[in-house]
This record gives structure tokens, C-alpha cells and sequence, in this order.
């Protein structure tokens, strides 16, 4: 049995959460380029499946040297770390001579773990190209091409490393890494593997070619290329890729798949745990909590002023987050998911939780201090959400609760008639503006009560404390400080009558009617 998670594939600017839809991991062209730029015509056909969009993800170019045509270098002569006639390393040997990241990858994901298959141990490799005015400087060319090299793996402009825990606690791992000097692949492994851990292995080579395939040429990651792997034979597995000053991290087990993203605009970090996937929606229910939880980071992001493309980002990554192993992606969940519902669990009850998996999302924005004046006012922005299930009880009787959580904090300066960003300088004709900090809480309780398993009692606890503080500077002097509290409460409790005298269809009643009032009561105002 395989376990499914949902591709990341067809390329799209923003994401439709809707059902079914396809959706893209991209990444911004621009990044890690100035080294090696992206081959696109090599790009294969995309299979249309959930995708991320990164586009909007700001990086920093890694700086190269260049020769006066603006172009890199090509090598005079090639340096091998170790000397091989393997197919590996004639193919390592062709690759660093492309000037493209796509050419530089192209192949090297699986023939690194083919490579790996027939060494059963340690294997490192690594071409070094001898540029012509290298291979005339006095110093000895391999000095150079192993100094280089060091620097090659502690310092890549590009670089993909996967570590493979298997069922047996055996551990693999792989690493590719790239700069405009060369390129270097290691492979090594904890203890011998046995030969379905083996086999296991040669089914995910492929699997890690298009994932490093999609990324480097397409600006995709193609997770469920690299998900379809044996649960029998492997436990987890975690991605890592870097291009310039953009990182992704990818882990999965079979309870918990985790997400992080960094860049230069800020940080994105997801956990979302299956291990309760029998109290899950359908994909209807999903995708509108989904919608809900997407409209309340817009309107964190709109009262903290937070960077649009950052927020869209974290957009696109919640849903994916939330979509991936589900029963319409066809995974088997009976086999790949340890959690179950409760055995008291009443069907009719379902509408009433959101229908996500459990999950904590974090967004970070970069900190920055735009006045010169008054460095001791930062702009910053900070959010996170979370969601958790737990349940009590064994046999006909028991309870379920879920707890939402959010919370925003959130500083940013603001022109003083409009929500323009100043230009703020020493002069003090610049100090004219408006300084906003946010601090949000929100959170919501429902518990629910079964008793011979059937609905028999809810409660709902919500509180939401606001507060909006806006400091006003003229000509560098504060004018004023106003506070803005909101603070709001509310609590609900419904019970279905069991006494002596209520009837099976009266009670079957009360249940509706709890069900109808309460339902998508839960999520956060």
C-alpha cells in the first residue's frame, strides 16, 4: 500500500480552493538566477493537481561572476573529485557544463539513488569546472577545484536534500547541491537495507526526479511524486530545498505533514496532524471552512497591514495543507491513517465541527524600523491560527471538543490621511504620520455530548478581546494616542431532554434543532 499526497503540479498565479481545483507551487523565476538561469523550454508538460503558489516570494539573487559578455563562463577543463567510469559521474561531468539550473539537476535525483543501490554504503562525487583564467594561474588546479569544492557544499546557491527514515529505523540520506563553480551530490546510509527497503528506494528515485524536475525546471514542487512512497517499507520522509535566499521544508509521516517557508519577505511555518481523521468532512465541508479561514487572514492582513504577497502565500499553503491525503485525492485512509473516531460518534454531529484535520499556521513578516527618527517604533506582523480535536469517553458515552485559537500582533506606520506607507527621513518635515499596533486574541470552544451514541448535549464558548492603538506624529512631535478596545463574549448551551416523558421523535427533533443553530457557529468572528 502506497501512501497519496496530493501533486503539487499545473501553474497558477492564485490558488481556487474550490473543489477539485488545480492549484501551484511556483517559484519566482528570479530566484537563485543570477547563478543559473531556469531552462523553461526544457519544462515537461504539467499534470493539472494542487499547486503553491510562490511567485509572490521575494528573494535575494545570489551574486556570480561573469565574464564581459554578461554570460557565465564556460569551463576550459573539468575537476573529479573521485575518478569513476560510472554512469553517475559521466552524467555529473555533462551537467555542470550547462549554464541552467534545469540542466544542472536534470537526471541527478535518480541517478544519485541508482548510484546509492549499488555501493549500499557512503558515496560522495563532484565536478569542479577549471575556468581558463584558473587553469593559467600559477596555483595548482586541483588546490583550487577541492577549495571550491568546500565551499560548494557549506556555501550552494542551489541545493535539494532528502532524509528517508525507514520502518525499521534505518536511515538514508541524499543531498544535491549547485553554484556556478560545479556540482556535488552525497549519498549515504545509517546500516545495510534490506531488499524491500531497497526496492522501497528505487520506487522513490523517480519520485524525487520529478520532484526536483518540477522545481528547478517548472518552479513547481511536485509533492505527490514524492509522497506515493511504501508506508511498509518507509516511515517519513523530509524535503529540503534552497535556491538563493528562499528555503522550502517539507516533513510527512503518517500523522503529521509540515510545511515551512522562508523568504525574504517573512516566514511560513504549517502543521497539520491526521490523527483524527474519522471526524473530517467531506470535501464540501473542507473546502468552505477553508473559505472562512482564508476571508480571516485577509482580515488580519488588511487590519495589520501585512505584506500582500506574503498573506498570498500563506493563503495558497493553508489550503494545499489541508487538501493533501484526503479520500478524494484517493488515498486510503483506513491503511495510512492511525486515528478513528470516537465509537460513539454520531454522524449528525459532523456539521456542527469545521471538518479540517487539527492544524497550527503561523505567518511572520519581516521586522523593519522605517524611522530614523524614532527607531524605537518597528513595523512588523504576526499571525497564527490553530485548531484542536480531543475526545473522552469509550463505548456509547463520551464527548468531543474543539478549540479554535487565533491571534494577531501587528505594528506599521501609515501617511496621516491615508493608509499609504510615508517616506520617513531625519528631516522633520518627513515626520508626519500615523503609528498603529495591533493586538488581536480570539478563540472558540464546542463541546459535544453523546450519550448511547446519539447527540445529546452542545456548548459553545466564543471571546474575541481587540485592541487598536494609533499614535499620531506632526512634524516629529506625538500629537496623540488613542486606545480602541473590543472586547466580546458569548456562550451557548443546548440539551436534548432524555427524561421519561420525551419521546424517540421529539428528541430526534431537539437534535435538529441543535444541529441548525449551531452549525458553523464555531469558527471565529
Amino acid at each position: 500500500m502506497t501512501t497519496t499526497l496530493s501533486s503539487l503540479g499545473a501553474a497558477a498565479t492564485q490558488l481556487n480552493v474550490a473543489a477539485g481545483a488545480s492549484q501551484a507551487l511556483v517559484l519566482d523565476k528570479s530566484a537563485g538566477s543570477a547563478a543559473l538561469p531556469v531552462d523553461a523550454a526544457s519544462s515537461p508538460a504539467a499534470t493539472p493537481s494542487y499547486q503553491l503558489n510562490l511567485r509572490t516570494a521575494r528573494t535575494v539573487l545570489v551574486p556570480q561572476t561573469y565574464d564581459q559578455t554578461g554570460s557565465v563562463p564556460a569551463p576550459a577543463t573539468q575537476w573529479l573529485e573521485n575518478k569513476s567510469d560510472d554512469t553517475l559521474s559521466y552524467m555529473l561531468e555533462k551537467n555542470a557544463r550547462s549554464t541552467t539550473v534545469a540542466g544542472r539537476f536534470n537526471g541527478v535525483a535518480s541517478g544519485l539513488i541508482e548510484r546509492f543501490q549499488t555501493t549500499h554504503g557512503e558515496f560522495k562525487q563532484a565536478v569542479i569546472g577549471s575556468y581558463p583564467a584558473q587553469a593559467s594561474a600559477s596555483q595548482n588546479v586541483a588546490e583550487l577545484s577541492q577549495a571550491r569544492l568546500n565551499n560548494l557544499r557549506e556555501h550552494a546557491d542551489q541545493s535539494l536534500g532528502l532524509s528517508v527514515t525507514l520502518a525499521s529505523g534505518r536511515s538514508v540520506e541524499f543531498s544535491i547541491k549547485s553554484n556556478v563553480d560545479g556540482l556535488s551530490v552525497e549519498a549515504s546510509s545509517s546500516a545495510e537495507l534490506t531488499e524491500s527497503e531497497s526496492r522501497a528506494l528505487e520506487k522513490l528515485a523517480a519520485g524525487l526526479e520529478k520532484t526536483a524536475n518540477s522545481y528547478f525546471a517548472d518552479q513547481r514542487i511536485n509533492l505527490d511524486a514524492l509522497a506515493s512512497f511504501d508506508t511498509f517499507a518507509i516511515s517519513s520522509l523530509k524535503l529540503d530545498i534552497k535556491v538563493g535566499e528562499q528555503e522550502l521544508n517539507f516533513n510527512i509521516n503518517q500523522s503529521h505533514h509540515q510545511l515551512n517557508i522562508k523568504s525574504a519577505s517573512g516566514e511560513i511555518d504549517i502543521d497539520v496532524s491526521h490523527d483524527n481523521p474519522g471526524l473530517r468532512g467531506n470535501a464540501a465541508q473542507r473546502n468552505k471552512a477553508i473559505q472562512l479561514f482564508l476571508g480571516q487572514i485577509d482580515n488580519a492582513g488588511n487590519r495589520g497591514s501585512a505584506d500582500k504577497e506574503l498573506v498570498s502565500l500563506y493563503k495558497d499553503a493553508f489550503s494545499i495543507m489541508q487538501k493533501i491525503n484526503t479520500e478524494e485525492d484517493g488515498s486510503d485512509l483506513s491503511t495510512q491513517l492511525p486515528g478513528r473516531a470516537p465509537s460513539f460518534w454520531d454522524d449528525a454531529a459532523q456539521p456542527l465541527l469545521t471538518g479540517l484535520a487539527d492544524f497550527s499556521a503561523k505567518i511572520g513578516g519581516v521586522v523593519s524600523t522605517p524611522n530614523p527618527a524614532r527607531l524605537q517604533e518597528s513595523d512588523y506582523f504576526n499571525y497564527q491560527v490553530s485548531q484542536k480535536t480531543t475526545q473522552q469517553g469509550h463505548a456509547a458515552n463520551g464527548n468531543i471538543s474543539q478549540i479554535l485559537d487565533s491571534r494577531l500582533s501587528a505594528a506599521f506606520h501609515q501617511e496621516l490621511k491615508s493608509d499609504v506607507k510615508p517616506v520617513l527621513t531625519g528631516d522633520m518635515g518627513s515626520q508626519n504620520y500615523r503609528y498603529s499596533k495591533v493586538e488581536d486574541h480570539a478563540s472558540s470552544k464546542l463541546v459535544l455530548g453523546f450519550d448511547k451514541n446519539q447527540l445529546n448535549s452542545a456548548s459553545l464558548e466564543k471571546s474575541s478581546d481587540r485592541l487598536l492603538t494609533v499614535s499620531r506624529v506632526e512634524f516629529g512631535k506625538l500629537v496623540s494616542t488613542q486606545n480602541h478596545p473590543d472586547t466580546q463574549d458569548s456562550k451557548i448551551n443546548l440539551q436534548v431532554n432524555t427524561g421519561p416523558h420525551a419521546s424517540a421523535s421529539a428528541q430526534a427533533q431537539q437534535r435538529l434543532r441543535m444541529v441548525d443553530s449551531l452549525r458553523n457557529q464555531i469558527f471565529l468572528d
